[in-house]
Order: structure tokens, then sequence, then C-alpha cells
């Protein structure tokens, strides 16, 4: 066992490098940190996502969160978590610049690589642009030490012209994220109805389609009136309609906190064309 198991030396930065973290795109791409790498208190966590195809790390609860919010834009195209900031010695000379430290192990006193917690990749009217985002607690950011470090990873991205900013607790809409959360798994059939055959789901997706939107009835009253006629598992009707609003074959407000015992406005997905990305979260 290594004298400290969550300290970073010069081997464990070259031994990254060699792993190839920090490179690659979409499947490819290795973060940084994996979670395993850093001292947890339960808030760390891995999430497949369903835009890349592989599985994120993310080192606190916000940045689940902030994750389920890059999974519901149509366009995200990408993002890479726990980005490092190489060469290390471009952030050593900002600091010196700045007259900062820069970080280091408290451990060893090795200068650590530094990260930005999410680059996006987002498609525009223009093309892709690239964006990076530092997420952290609104309490975090009002201590000195951490306010010099995001100055680094400020000016880093700005050499690069590269548009970085802050995502705190305060730009997280709880309730979209508790939707998103919820449809995440529900976005393949994949285990979903082991007993309805593939032709009966075909026409119960059909009837949804054609009936869910503009009705104005309770929705679990729809489903499970649906679940009679067809002859199928309680709750099959309300899992297949959740399905295809993760999908977005259906709409709702994701804004509004799902809830299959009241009244839910669902529509059909309306055109639309390529954003300016504006991402303001």
């Amino acid at each position: 066992m290594a004298k400290f198991k969550y300290a970073i030396d010069e081997n464990t930065i070259a031994k990254r490098l060699k792993e190839g973290r920090g490179s690659g795109i979409g499947t490819n791409y290795k973060p940084w940190i994996l979670v395993h790498e850093v001292p947890s208190i339960g808030k760390s966590s891995i999430r497949y996502s369903w835009t890349v195809g592989r599985d994120h790390h993310f080192l606190s609860l916000l940045e689940a969160m902030y994750f389920y919010l890059l999974e519901w834009d149509d366009d995200v195209l990408d993002f890479r978590e726990q980005f490092p900031l190489l060469p290390r010695e471009e952030t050593q000379s900002i600091a010196a610049e700045l007259g900062v430290k820069h970080p280091a192990d408290p451990k060893t006193k090795v200068d650590i690589v530094m990260t930005t917690d999410n680059v996006i990749t987002l498609k525009t009217q223009f093309g892709q642009v690239i964006k990076a985002r530092s997420v952290k607690y609104e309490d975090a950011l009002q201590k000195r030490r951490n306010a010099e470090k995001q100055m680094i990873e400020k000016i880093y991205w700005s050499r690069r012209r590269v548009e970085w900013n802050v995502v705190t607790e305060n730009s997280i809409h709880i309730p979209k994220v508790q939707n998103v959360q919820m449809f995440h798994k529900l976005r393949s059939k994949f285990g979903l109805f082991p007993n309805v055959e593939k032709s009966l789901l075909k026409n119960m997706e059909e009837k949804l389609v054609k009936l869910m939107p503009g009705n104005n009835k309770i929705l679990a009253d729809i489903t499970d009136a649906m679940d009679k006629h067809f002859n199928v598992p309680a709750s099959t009707s309300i899992t297949l309609l959740m399905h295809l609003i993760a999908n977005k074959r259906l709409m709702i407000d994701m804004d509004q906190l799902f809830n299959p015992c009241k009244q839910v406005n669902i529509a059909l997905p309306a055109k639309r064309g390529i954003s300016n990305a504006n991402c303001d979260y």
C-alpha cells in the first residue's frame, strides 16, 4: 500500500499521462481523476451518459446534478469531466504571474495538475464550440484560496479563447434535475417490459402518442385504463409513457416536477433548429 493512499507525486502524474488521461473525445475520453482516486464522503459518483456513451466520474453531488442538465440539452454533443489543464508548466506560470501559490498536494508538496470540472462541446448554427465550466458551491467560492485557483483556471481558458464560467447550486433548477434523473434510466426499453410482446408495445406507443397531447385528465387515470384495456401488467403504460418522454417523442415542462397523479401537459415535439448555444448554465 502506498504511504499516502491519495497523495499525488511526480510518478502519479507521469503514470496518468502515460495512460492518456485527459485525452480523447466522446467514448474514448479518459478523465484525469477517477472517483476511487480521491477521498470520498459519499458525494462522488459514476453515471452513464446517453449523450456521450460512457461512464462519467463526478466528485461532488453538484457535479452530478449538472450532468443531468447537460444530458437533456439537445445542443450538447460531448462533455469531458475532470479535464486536465496541461501543460502543468502553464498553470504554474500563471500562478507566478498572479503572485499566488500553485495548487499542490498537501502531503507530497508536489504541484498537481489542475482540472476543469466540465469541458463541453456544443453544436451551434456556426459549427461546434467548446465551453469550460467550473462547478462549485457558493460558499466554497467565498474562500480566498479557491478564488485564486479559479482565476488561474479562468486565465488558462481565456488564452485559448474558450468561454469559461462558474456553475453554482443557484444555477441548478432542482425539479428539472429530478425529472431528468427520473427519466434517465427509462430511455432504453431493455428490461422494462419483459412480459409484453413487442407488437403490443408498438400499438400502445402509437396510442399514447395520439392520445396524450392536449389531454387534461389525471395522467395515472389514463395509463391505468390503458393497462386494463391492453391487459398488460400494472404500470406498463405509465412506464412506456415515461420512456417516450425520455426519448422526447412526447414533451412535458421539465421545469415542473413530473407527477402522474396530477394533470400533466403533454405535447408533441416541436421542430427545432440549431441554437446559438448560449449555455447559460
